[in-house]
């Protein structure tokens, strides 16, 4: 049965809802055509738009209309007559096929924080859950995929703190910062928001194919890009104009100078977002763009909370500190009706708790585990070298005493045995 019908809030498919479906789906081929018309781009779709209203009328216009219309340009004549909606057709049929909804922006759901920013996207597609975005406190974590082990550690963190307060991490796709970035709101139950740069069916990079099936299970995927779209090089810079769009604010992780997280921050200023950034490491190549950032009036965060707490006063009764368990746990009663998730800790040990705090060695709990027994020598060699944080294969490689060739074969049967896990691009922790 068409997905379109499913969605139709009525008991029963009567003539007059198969009707709605038909019309649905004529006014959407005509927002997709419109998205599709060559040499117009994203800046001509949105002045047609103000020129005529709607796709439908777009679609409709005569060679007279348009030449007779004020503001009409020449280079758009020949693709708005092109009536042919074979395209926009078959687009129509893959998403259905896939399960991709397509929202244009005259729909209710199109979030307004992105219907009000310069160029927005005319049709964006998505797969998931789309959550009323402008009701939440929505917040883009972007960053280098050449990041250091410290920006991994960081993104992460931050963004579990910040889902863990009940703000909604807005990510790309891509390796580094934005795979930690997933990585750590995953670990709640307040949505995700994962924004592509090609087509939802062709997921970049393969390697995180997994994270995208999380990421829809928990929240969406979003693009404006029709399936099939493949991750081209120009893509992301527009597709960081959404991201910025869709939040209230812009977390900066980790970037080098020139890097596609600084065009992020720029569109973010240039929509009236806030910028913050983390403090890195001096001398850090990966870090000059950040650190430039801060210089350049960005606001420092230290931790997740330093980004949310700003929005306690637009969003009341939804935000809270993630590291207060008892204030956690009613938010998530009062928001989700649940109990609060049981995820790695981020709360603060409380002061008065003289056993945690003082008294670590009769503690029955200890958070550093036995080590293996039935380990090759090789095995053993490479799990000694692993910590909690995130370290580069070659970092781990220059600390032992073994080959590169023999480091990877080890690596390889402890992420098996289940004792190692890989984050982001080559780096390694303990599991």
């Amino acid at each position: 049965m068409n997905r379109l019908m499913q969605a139709l809030p009525l008991g029963s498919y009567c003539g007059k809802c198969e009707n709605k479906v038909k019309e649905r789906n004529r006014m959407l081929v005509h927002w997709i055509w419109l998205t599709m018309l060559d040499g117009v781009g994203i800046r001509g779709q949105c002045e047609l738009l103000r020129l005529f209203g709607s796709a439908e009328n777009i679609y409709c216009l005569t060679r007279q209309q348009c030449e007779n219309t004020e503001g009409f340009q020449r280079k758009w004549l020949d693709p708005v007559l092109n009536k042919d909606l074979s395209s926009a057709q078959k687009v129509m049929i893959d998403c259905d096929n896939q399960d991709i909804r397509v929202l244009p922006i005259y729909d209710e759901l199109y979030p307004d924080r992105l219907r009000n920013i310069p160029e927005p996207p005319i049709v964006i597609y998505y797969r998931g859950t789309m959550p009323r975005v402008d009701e939440e406190a929505a917040i883009a974590i972007v960053g280098t995929r050449k990041c250091s082990a410290y920006g991994l550690l960081y993104a992460k963190q931050f963004s579990k703190l910040i889902a863990n307060s009940g703000g909604v991490v807005i990510s790309g796709g891509a390796r580094g910062i934005d795979t930690m970035a997933l990585q750590g709101a995953l670990d709640s139950a307040v949505p995700v928001l994962c924004v592509l740069g090609a087509g939802i069916d062709r997921p970049y990079p393969q390697e995180n194919r997994w994270l995208f099936r999380e990421v829809e299970r928990h929240g969406c995927l979003i693009t404006e890009y029709p399936p099939g779209t493949p991750p081209n090089k120009g893509n992301f810079p527009r597709r960081n104009r959404i991201m910025s769009g869709l939040s209230v604010g812009v977390l900066v992780v980790e970037a080098p100078l020139g890097s596609g997280a600084l065009i992020t921050a720029n569109f973010a200023l240039e929509q009236g977002r806030d910028v913050y950034t983390i403090p890195g490491n001096l001398g850090l190549a990966q870090c000059e763009g950040s650190n430039e950032l801060l210089r350049d009036g960005a606001q420092l965060a230290i931790n997740g909370w330093d980004v949310l707490q700003n929005y306690q006063h637009l969003f009341p009764g939804k935000l809270v500190d993630g590291r207060n368990k008892s204030a956690l746990e009613k938010l998530f009663e009062a928001r989700y009706g649940m109990s609060l998730p049981v995820y790695s800790p981020v709360f603060h040990a409380d002061p008065n708790d003289k056993k945690a705090v003082d008294n670590q060695k009769e503690s029955t709990y200890s958070m550093d585990k036995e080590p293996p027994t039935d380990l090759s020598e090789d095995e053993k060699a490479v799990y000694d070298l692993l910590g909690d944080e995130p370290q580069h294969l070659d970092e781990i490689v220059a600390s032992g005493s073994l080959p590169s060739a023999r480091v990877m074969a080890a690596m390889t049967m402890l992420q098996i045995k289940q004792l190692a896990e890989k984050q982001g691009a080559n780096y390694f922790v303990r599991k």
